[in-house]
């Protein structure tokens, strides 16, 4: 029995490729179960940045040709779902007998994909329990309607069963299956990384420190060390309780492995929280000493509450470039609402701390809470200048399934067409505004994102006195003079509050 795994794209063009290791995880489950397996991964179709003019579905029928797959599984995450109903459906009507299942994150909008898509079933949680039974039930031609952690329809009820147990012992699972994707198309660059950091070559005097480091090994690699996290924020999925960490002894045998086979030398641990244990972080430092490992690597997730200076320079010394803590604010207001368990304040100084000892350090923005205003992005703009975060990115809330905020959403009634709304975040993600969650009117809930990019590109031009950073504004500034010019009763009747503020502060009047 052959089992065909599709990375369902969450995003259109490339913007959301990034290696499958779930799937490659799942993959190891299902020929560990005996059954022959392959990944397919629309993201790596030659259609450059455009995939809407490729038809997907017809690599998926040459695969199914050549596979012959009595399954097929889709991963991905809550905006799959547009791509996942597209070809699961397609399937349906080519190939009514190939049974099609999905998991991951994409499971949160499970109804949808059980009532909606060629879908029938949906894996919840972690599959190392419930995939393997669910396959030797479904080879043998019996009901695997009793196996926990999945959901299915029955006489046209979608019924969901009781979680399958988690995975205490991380160590016991194989390494993800890499043999089966080309790894070379998931390399990351590190020279188009350092191109966004071009302000540190004249703010950061450990910017060449970094790039000697790294020498001519410029490509890195995704990498898991943990499942889960200690916190769930407002707007987090996650279908892991708590978090559960991989010896130190396990992910260095997972590096070695890497560096032997693939020969690569940066790595970027993807983990939703690396820094849990200080214990462990410390021992994984004094590992990789030990056992000469020569790399670079990056940290994908950290809380600013559980460093400390001795252990960030004790992962300087051992090849840390960049640490991604997730801020998400600069308002204690906003940090609250997100359930961050830190302060402003704690943002801060642990930013500042991290700079100074030659870290890189990208500032992450989350806005749009349902108590965010006027006031509080001000806030998050004064951080922005008080730690130099020349290197931001900026995002609205979008709220998506079984995520704590989408309660929220569903008692306000705020959408009212999730298909559709799903739709829209797969094709513009965050960086546009999509759902006003505040109480604030749209036209000045819609223009924070634009608020904070001009006040750091004014900022920007000041510390460094370079036009790279009002490349965007002439708009703005040619519309400012207009109105500086004319009688102030006039312009302070026709121009949103918001607008007068940063034209004060434009041009000090």
């Amino acid at each position: 029995m052959n089992v065909l795994l599709i990375n369902s794209p969450s995003r259109k063009g490339k913007g959301g490729m990034m290696l499958p290791l779930g799937l490659l995880y799942v993959a190891g489950i299902i020929e560990k179960c005996g059954f022959k397996t392959k990944i397919l991964d629309p993201y790596l179709a030659d259609v450059g940045e455009n995939q809407a003019d490729h038809d997907i579905l017809a690599d998926i029928v040459k695969a199914v040709e050549e596979l012959k797959p009595a399954i097929i599984g889709y991963g991905g995450i809550a905006t799959s779902y547009g791509m996942t109903k597209h070809l699961s459906q397609g399937i349906k009507g080519k190939y009514p007998d190939i049974f099609q299942i999905a998991g991951g994150a994409l499971s949160s909008v499970y109804q949808l994909l059980l009532t909606r898509t060629g879908i029938d079933l949906v894996f919840h949680g972690e599959t190392e329990v419930s995939l393997p039974l669910f396959l030797a039930q479904f080879a043998s031609g019996r009901s695997y309607e009793a196996i926990p952690g999945i959901s299915y329809r029955r006489q046209g009820e979608v019924m969901r069963n009781a979680p399958a147990p988690q995975i205490e012992e991380l160590d016991s699972l194989p390494l993800p299956r890499y043999d089966l994707v080309n790894i070379t198309s998931y390399l990351h660059d590190i020279e188009e990384l350092i191109a966004t950091y071009h302000l540190l070559t004249q703010n950061n005097p450990f910017f060449h420190d970094i790039i000697d480091r790294i020498g001519d090994d410029k490509y890195f690699m995704s990498l898991v060390t943990a499942r889960g996290c200690t916190h769930k924020c407002l707007f987090c999925y996650r279908h892991f309780k708590g978090i559960r960490k991989h010896s130190v002894e396990y992910v260095i045998e997972h590096i070695k492995y890497l560096m032997n086979t693939y020969h690569i030398r940066g790595f970027q641990f993807v983990d939703e929280l690396f820094n849990s244990d200080a214990e462990w972080v410390m021992g994984f430092c004094d590992a990789l000493e030990r056992e000469e490992l020569d790399i670079y690597y990056l940290i994908g997730g950290a809380r600013i509450n559980k460093v400390n200076e001795r252990m960030l320079r004790r992962l300087k010394e051992t090849g840390c470039i960049e640490i991604n803590y997730g801020h998400e604010s600069g308002s204690d207001k906003v940090l609250r609402e997100y359930r961050k368990g830190v302060s402003a304040r704690q943002n801060r100084e642990v930013t500042r701390l991290t700079m100074s000892l030659g870290l890189n350090c990208p500032v992450q923005l989350v806005i749009g809470a349902p108590g965010e205003t006027t006031q509080t992005i001000y806030e998050t703009v004064q951080f922005l200048q008080d730690t130099n975060a020349y290197i931001y990115s900026l995002n609205y809330l979008i709220p998506l399934p079984e995520t704590p905020i989408w309660k929220y959403v569903e008692e306000k009634g705020l959408i009212k067409d999730v298909e559709h709304y799903l739709d829209q975040a797969s094709e513009y993600g965050g960086t546009e505004p999509l759902v006003n969650l505040t109480a604030r009117p749209d036209y000045e809930w819609r223009r924070w994102g634009n608020l904070i990019r001009k006040e750091m590109q004014l900022f920007c031009y000041k510390k460094t006195k370079s036009m790279t950073y009002l490349y965007n504004s002439w708009l703005y500034g040619l519309l400012g003079m207009v109105l500086y010019l004319a009688p102030k009763r006039t312009w302070k009747k026709m121009v949103p509050s918001f607008m007068r503020v940063w034209i004060n502060r434009f041009f000090k009047i």
